[in-house]
């Protein structure tokens, strides 16, 4: 199994090698590609949430946005890794033939 299914791929790199991969495991790769978009929806609900609760003007700086953006990336990383349920149906609506 390559590190690209076993792990979360942010980059366009390893998305790269999640889609060769698919052709050679393509469960493997569709259960891959549907944690990698639970991972890409809980960022973005994050981000969502952060940008709702309005700035403070003591953790305003460009340093404090890099590093919240980091942290909400490998939290929604590790949320998506233990799973909410988006992924598992994901996969299975990815598993059903037409």
């Amino acid at each position: 199994m390559s590190s690209t299914i076993t792990g979360l791929a942010m980059d366009t790199q390893q998305l790269a090698q999640l889609k060769t991969d698919s052709q050679h495991r393509p469960e493997e790769a569709a259960k891959a590609a549907a944690t990698q978009f639970e991972a890409l929806f809980l960022q973005q609900m994050m981000k969502s949430m952060r940008e709702a609760g309005g700035d403070s003007v003591f953790f305003n700086s460009n340093a404090m946005k890099t590093y919240t953006e980091m942290f909400d990336q490998q939290m929604s990383s590790e949320l998506a890794s233990k799973g909410i349920g988006l992924a598992d149906r994901l996969f299975a609506q990815l598993q059903q033939k037409p």
